[in-house]
């Protein structure tokens, strides 16, 4: 179908998301390649829905620069789903249905991707998101749902390491209801006492919504802990969990993971605990003095133009999910004729045989997919964590050193 110039304008206005044309001429015969996101714009997680609309839109900038996806341009159109599953849904719906987006990112909170999962498989719509859950990538359960960050189950290791380096022998594990989250907190239960000398004393979970964490903290705190693992949903959990222990006066370490650090630290944590808590962290947002790729350089240029990083590491993930829809969907038309979520499905499930290219990963490299498994538990982790501390924000990174995990 022609689009003429007069009628783009006008469907991308009523998108209020499309990406700008990239410096070479478009042919207007050919209709765009459009990514669709469910995100949370609004709500109690909104800052992860505006992280990704920027990550997403600096990525289709850097794609469409290289000649877009099968020549076409890219457009991208998002639908706040305000944190809500039920949101998530009917926005999910409206873009497969209504405006026939050629690939979907269903969120990135790992509870809220769960949730319109089974929707998008009885569509047939290929999907891939950065939620850690390892259910995500289940390829026995969602065929064509493929997860592209770390997995909630590798970063176990990485924090039961940083516990055991900031001097923990007993901890306190507290988490949120959040599939992701729950998964790092029985998996560390399980190997803190086998594989790494720590007695888990406590394992508690709590709301999303969670407002005070005095009274869990307490609890961990009478059963004896010295070190506590945490993990929350949303940036503002930070804030909440130090100031518990600022008001129970508990001086014990706090040590978070890579969801939670987002934003600036040093505004979210009073300064009279703030050399009480840790966080594992993505190495390239960790500043040990190491400096940066050329490659991640330009886009945090790029990504520097649709206003302040706040999670490097997030942001880099998310923009990787763009480069991979492109891989896909060229590698699947040139071996299979197609790129129906078939054909998509079967070329990603023999990625870790191709030559994918090194300037379309950022964060993982090759995530290394085989058959039914669609996640990053065969990717190359070697030199993927840090461990930071409160610092000045400086482009979505946190000083700190790197995290050699003991697995």
């Amino acid at each position: 179908m022609r689009i003429t110039r007069r009628r783009f304008i006008r469907r991308t206005a009523s998108f209020g998301a499309a990406v700008a044309l990239a410096p070479q001429a478009w042919s207007e015969d050919r209709k765009s390649f459009v990514v669709g996101a469910s995100l949370s714009m609004t709500g109690p997680f909104a800052q992860f829905g505006q992280l990704t609309d920027h990550a997403l839109r600096a990525g289709i900038k850097q794609v469409n620069d290289k000649g877009g996806i099968l020549g076409r341009k890219v457009e991208f159109m998002s639908r706040d789903d305000a944190g809500n599953p039920g949101r998530a849904l009917l926005a999910a719906k409206e873009l497969v249905e209504e405006q026939k987006v050629d690939f979907l990112y269903p969120e990135t909170l790992s509870g809220l991707v769960v949730s319109v999962l089974p929707y998008l498989t009885e569509q047939k719509v290929f999907t891939a998101t950065v939620g850690a859950t390892p259910e995500i990538g289940d390829g026995s359960k969602f065929p064509y749902s493929f997860q592209l960050s770390d997995l909630a189950t590798k970063r176990v290791p990485a924090v039961a390491t940083a516990l055991k380096e900031l001097g923990g022998t007993k901890a306190g594990i507290l988490v949120s209801t959040n599939p992701a989250t729950v998964a790092l907190g029985d998996g560390l239960q399980k190997v803190l006492p086998e594989k790494y000398g720590i007695q888990a004393v406590a394992n508690l979970k709590f709301a999303g919504d969670a407002k005070d964490f005095a009274p869990l903290l307490q609890s961990i705190r009478d059963a004896g802990a010295d070190i506590v693992a945490f993990d929350g949903v949303s940036r503002d959990s930070v804030r909440i969990v130090m100031s518990g222990v600022q008001s129970i006066g508990w001086r014990a370490k706090i040590v978070g993971e890579p969801a939670v650090v987002n934003g600036d630290l040093l505004e979210q944590i009073a300064p009279e605990v703030q050399d009480q808590f840790y966080s594992v962290n993505y190495r390239v947002a960790t500043r040990s003095g190491a400096g940066v790729s050329d490659r991640m350089a330009d886009f945090i240029k790029e990504l520097r133009s649709f206003g302040p990083i706040q999670s490097l590491g997030l942001s880099a993930s998310i923009r990787d999910v763009v480069f991979l829809v492109k891989w896909a969907n060229e590698t699947a038309q040139q071996q299979k004729g197609s790129t129906d979520a078939e054909a998509v499905k079967q070329v990603l499930e023999n990625i870790a045989s191709a030559d994918y290219p090194a300037d379309y990963a950022l964060m993982l490299g090759n995530p290394r997919y085989a058959g039914n498994r669609h996640n990053t538990g065969e990717a190359d982790y070697s030199t993927f964590w840090g461990l930071i501390h409160p610092s000045p924000l400086v482009d979505g990174t946190y000083e700190g050193v790197p995290l050699n995990v003991v697995e």
